[in-house]
């Protein structure tokens, strides 16, 4: 696992959570 991609997908899920839009519906 490419290190570097973790923590792109990390940032990823963590930028889309503190930004959620309503379509998520959480």
């Amino acid at each position: 696992e490419d290190a570097a991609a973790e923590l792109a997908r990390a940032e990823y899920y963590r930028y889309a959570y503190a930004n959620k839009p309503d379509w998520q519906g959480l």
